[in-house]
């Protein structure tokens, strides 16, 4: 709840809450339960030097494979495929919508749609889709795509915390997973789901 009014009440910003988080728990932990010794502590701190370098490591070679896909003008090439060939609105999304969601399966998130929003921007524009729309269905999927292997960084590091194998993540993940392309196709067909409330506010 602390963390929750700290944010909503502008005190912290969602990066700097994540640190307060961390030093709220060392003195929960220490004083109030009396449960942090010094074992746990390093215990705990080794952990989390491991799966910060974990995480690191994937954004790494996440962000050289993005170089080396821009390098290769990949995402220009595909916008001339899109606009050459498709003409339906919603064609050109769904298909750009799965390339996304493969593109993520190898960069992570917040890379991809730094290199590609500038990019797949005015190809939907010029489809004549709203770039709300487009926006909304994008980060859904790029999203997802960083909980599915073999880049998903969202997907390691829950494994890593849980202690649990890829292959039993990817089990469990499967109904959520489901429902998450469930949503976007109706989204997808049905933009004015999306639209309304924007419309309304801004006209």
């Amino acid at each position: 709840m602390l963390l929750i009014v700290s944010i909503s009440g502008g005190i912290f910003t969602p990066s700097e809450v994540g640190a307060f988080a961390v030093v709220y728990a060392i003195l929960v932990g220490a004083l109030a339960q009396r449960l942090m010794t010094r074992e746990r502590f390093r215990a705990a701190l080794g952990d989390a030097l491991s799966n910060t370098g974990t995480v690191m490591l994937i954004f790494l070679m996440s962000g050289m494979l993005g170089f080396a896909i821009i390098f290769l003008r990949v995402p220009q090439e595909v916008a001339d495929v899109l606009l050459s060939g498709l003409h339906d609105p919603s064609v050109i999304v769904a298909v750009v919508l799965a390339a996304l969601f493969v593109a993520g399966h190898f960069i992570e998130s917040t890379i991809l749609v730094l290199l590609l929003t500038p990019i797949l921007v005015p190809v939907v524009k010029a489809a004549g889709v709203d770039p709300v729309h487009f926006g909304i269905l994008m980060m859904t999927i790029v999203t997802l795509g960083s909980m599915t292997p073999p880049e998903g960084v969202a997907m390691y590091t829950v494994c890593s915390i849980l202690n649990v194998r890829v292959e039993e993540y990817m089990r469990e993940s499967l109904p959520f997973f489901l429902a998450i392309f469930a949503v976007v196709a109706v989204l997808l067909f049905f933009p004015g789901l999306v639209l309304f409330l924007p419309n309304w506010m801004f006209g």
